[in-house]
């Protein structure tokens, strides 16, 4: 089988082993290869049944390795380390429970395995993952009759070589277990416990081997390997970020659906053990799968720097993994979204001005003369429209049935245009009071689902398509703020009046909006032309 190319460099001479259970025509079997280009490795039989058997169990254990290779490297705490050592010491436990052999034979383990922790020792037979090899005669050998007093001759070095040789392939079994890569540090940690856990199991299986299966009273210092803690699951403090930030349910759903695949990816919701080599393939894996740069950024990466902003500032973890990661996005000749031109406006306004359906007949109409945000109109209640000064206006504020904003800076007020005005939408506004003007039944208490808003200005959009107006770089509602923005520039309206009008978030814009007056602010409005063929209409409007 050829090894995927994209881990093919990490996994390069990787020893992996596979216990392959006994069959109907085999024996129990253990066998282990190197990784190379491909992995190689003879199944033990001839039966076709039992070597289907031991190939799905190869490829179960190659796409741990995968996976682990994949996942990118982690630090593992001391209490994982002990967990995993843990794990370790059960095994070995319960691979030689019921045929201990000799007591000479785990005199004969402890000993080479203490002089390999100690580094007393340049080389020593490795511990096998199942079955034990014959050390005995060798330690004989090397320590003489006493094994305790043979290995204390040999001085303790800093050398961990043997150590490696010891204890490696217990340390490579119990990570891809987890499907995990960890870093030097933690690779050092994990061998010397995994070296303390062997000597425990060796101790307390001399004991068996000389008939005495007296439970091992040091068995539960090992903690038990745990799934994360929803202290530390990411779906906990996502959980938990929503509930500080208070995001539109928009946001909500769409990003919950973010960190879900993002968890997916991962095969783990841990959060401490995610590093950014992590959200690099992520991040890549999309780009693979085809979605704009945008989306990515916008969407996929900011969702995840939001939570996982929210996990460093309350101490869950010391870095962000994503923080500065992003898609290049290079802006191509034919891709910049588009406004209406005039011509555009007066036909949908037309069109709009016969429908009975206030959402359809009024909206439109609002998008062209306030420049406002279609989702900040289409959650509009009737009594946001009122006068200040004599001046008929628009309130531009989150509905008081949870309805949300942009930012802080797109709460304003908006002077009708004249127009609209005159085509009765006051009058519509005042009929309506304090309930929607533009979708049904306000959103009960506490609905964590989308507002109703949002489905009227999908609605709006899939409609305005329908009219004819199909060109893919012109957002169907979002082109008529387009038109206005670039409008008030062609009329002479200062950006920074219009900024205001737009609720444009910017310090200057901002700042600007504050002071600007109500009067003011209607002079602007009342400048925006409008477009041929539209005005005689309200004529013969329902």
């Amino acid at each position: 089988m050829r090894v995927p190319l994209d881990v093919a460099g990490r996994v390069k001479g990787r020893t992996v082993t596979v216990e392959f259970p006994a069959s109907r025509t085999d024996p129990k079997a253990v066998v282990s290869f190197k990784l190379g280009q491909f992995a190689k490795v003879s199944l033990r039989t001839r039966d076709a049944g039992t070597a289907d058997t031991r190939r799905l169990a190869i490829v179960a254990e190659l796409s741990r390795v995968y996976a682990a290779a994949r996942c990118g490297i982690v630090s593992l705490s001391q209490r994982q380390t002990l967990a995993m050592a843990g794990e370790v010491y059960r095994h070995l436990r319960q691979t030689h429970n019921e045929n201990p052999g000799t007591p000479e034979e785990w005199a004969a383990w402890k000993a080479f395995t203490r002089a390999a922790l100690e580094g007393r020792i340049d080389g020593v037979p490795p511990i096998e993952i199942v079955g034990r090899s014959e050390e005995y005669g060798v330690a004989f050998i090397i320590f003489g009759e006493d094994l305790t007093a043979g290995v204390n001759e040999w001085p303790p070095t800093d050398s961990t070589d043997a150590l490696e040789q010891r204890c490696g392939r217990l340390a490579l079994w119990v990570l891809h277990r987890h499907g995990i890569e960890i870093d030097s540090a933690s690779h050092l940690a994990l061998l010397r416990e995994i070296a303390k856990a062997a000597l425990q199991a060796g101790w307390q299986l001399k004991r068996q081997a000389a008939g005495d299966y007296t439970p091992d009273p040091l068995e539960g210092r090992f903690p038990a390997v745990a799934s994360p803690s929803t202290a530390t699951a990411i779906s906990d403090v996502f959980d938990r970020w929503k509930a500080e930030a208070k995001p539109s349910a928009s946001t909500v759903t769409t990003w919950r659906g973010v960190i879900g695949s993002f968890t997916a990816y991962l095969k783990h919701d841990d959060i401490t053990w995610v590093s950014d080599a992590d959200v690099i393939r992520w991040k890549d894996a999309l780009v693979a799968e085809g979605k704009r740069p945008r989306t990515i950024n916008d969407s996929h990466l900011a969702a995840l720097k939001a939570v996982m902003n929210y996990a460093k500032r309350n101490r869950i973890i010391a870095t962000n993994p994503a923080d500065g990661i992003r898609v290049k996005a290079t802006k191509r000749a034919g891709e910049r979204m588009l406004p209406y031109e005039d011509g555009e406006v007066a036909r949908l306004l037309a069109i709009a001005a016969r429908e009975p359906h206030p959402a359809k007949r009024w909206l439109p109409w609002l998008a062209a003369f306030t420049g406002a945000r279609i989702g900040e109109l289409a959650q509009a209640w009737g009594n946001q429209v009122r006068e200040i000064d004599g001046i008929a206006v628009l309130e531009i504020r989150p509905s008081p049935d949870g309805g949300t904003l942009k930012n802080e800076g797109s709460e304003r007020v908006i002077p009708l245009h004249p127009i609209l005005v005159e085509a009765g939408f006051v009058e519509f506004a005042r009929k309506c009071g304090a309930r929607p003007m533009f979708y049904g039944k306000p959103a009960r208490p506490g609905s964590q689902g989308q507002h109703p808003s949002k489905g009227t200005s999908n609605h709006l959009a899939t409609w305005i398509r329908e009219q004819g107006f199909t060109d893919p770089r012109k957002a169907p509602s979002h082109a008529s703020r387009h038109w206005f923005k670039s409008t008030a520039s062609r009329v002479g309206i200062p950006d920074s009046i219009a900024d205001a009008l737009q609720g444009h978030n910017d310090d200057s814009s901002a700042s600007t909006y504050r002071h600007v007056a109500i009067a003011t602010l209607a002079d602007a409005v009342s400048r925006i032309p409008v477009p041929y063929g539209s005005t005689p209409i309200f004529d013969q409007a329902p």
